[in-house]
């Protein structure tokens, strides 16, 4: 992670911190970071290394549960309002005169039900672009990480099976041809993670239609795919796409899900120019 973040604890509630990551200056334009389910805050690291050389801000945090910030093993920790309470407090407090929020995955999700809730009570967009890479499925909630059978095996049995349900999870997730050596990295970055957050958070995820989107009045929004994304199906990012009226689709190739770790350099050029777009609207 870039020198120029400093690192503390942000407390949201009484029982409930997160840890957060900033680089504060005098700009006006501001970059949160939203990472996925089973995720942490240093997988956006090639963008922090990036743009802690240009005049924007940063911010970015771990989930509750994830990476540094507090965990808890009580399922009511994990609803959706809890998480669209923590999104909202971190970007009250650090929003800038102009705010882009770039999000991965199950962020996603969370991203498109905020901006949906503010919209609704407020009638007012409170951001001035967005970029989501691999949208994670948020029309039903889903019982598990992979949707199937092994979804319903009891907890202790999961935890048993834990490396080799962890590999399958890479070889969704993961191109291929990926550097064996980044996948180890970040293995190794997630197992603090417990199984027991990940049902709970997939399981009490924020739910919506696609269609419910087209209330959103026009922003700039990037969607961003992995050609061999074997997680999120590309219907997904279509449906998105088609509700979004500000939005465009970039597809990157070879790339699975992990796409801001497997193509930095494209992420980093596309975050770019959906900055261009949103100075000089």
């Amino acid at each position: 992670m870039a020198h120029t973040l400093q690192e503390h604890g942000l407390p949201i509630t009484s029982g409930r911190k997160l840890h957060v990551a900033t680089r504060q200056t005098s700009a006006p334009l501001t970059l949160f970071f939203v990472h996925g389910g089973g995720g942490n805050k240093n997988q956006w690291r090639e963008q922090f290394d990036h743009f802690s050389h240009k005049s924007v801000n940063l911010v970015a945090w771990d989930a509750f549960g994830h990476g540094k910030s507090q965990n808890s093993k009580q399922e009511k920790d994990f609803t959706a309002d809890a998480f669209l309470t923590d999104f909202l407090t971190i970007f009250e407090k650090y929003k800038t005169e102009q705010n882009i929020i770039i999000a991965h995955s199950f962020g996603c999700r969370l991203t498109l039900a905020w901006l949906l809730q503010v919209w609704q009570k407020h009638h007012v967009l409170p951001i001035d672009g967005a970029m989501l890479l691999g949208p994670a499925p948020h029309e039903q909630s889903r019982r598990g990480l992979f949707n199937n059978w092994m979804d319903r095996l009891p907890l202790t049995v999961m935890e048993l099976l834990r490396e080799r349900l962890a590999r399958r999870f890479e070889a969704l997730a993961w191109h291929p041809n990926t550097d064996a050596h980044l996948i180890a990295q970040e293995r190794q970055a997630t197992q603090g993670n417990t199984l027991f957050m990940m049902r709970a958070l997939l399981r009490n995820g924020p739910i919506f239609k696609a269609h419910s989107l087209r209330d959103l009045p026009f922003f700039p929004v990037t969607l961003v795919a992995g050609k061999q994304d074997g997680l999120v199906p590309f219907s997904v990012v279509e449906n998105v796409n088609a509700a979004l009226s500000g939005s465009t689709v970039s597809v990157l190739e070879p790339c699975g899900h992990q796409i801001m770790l497997e193509q930095p350099k494209m992420v980093n050029q596309l975050i770019e120019q959906l900055i261009q777009r949103v100075t000089t609207a």
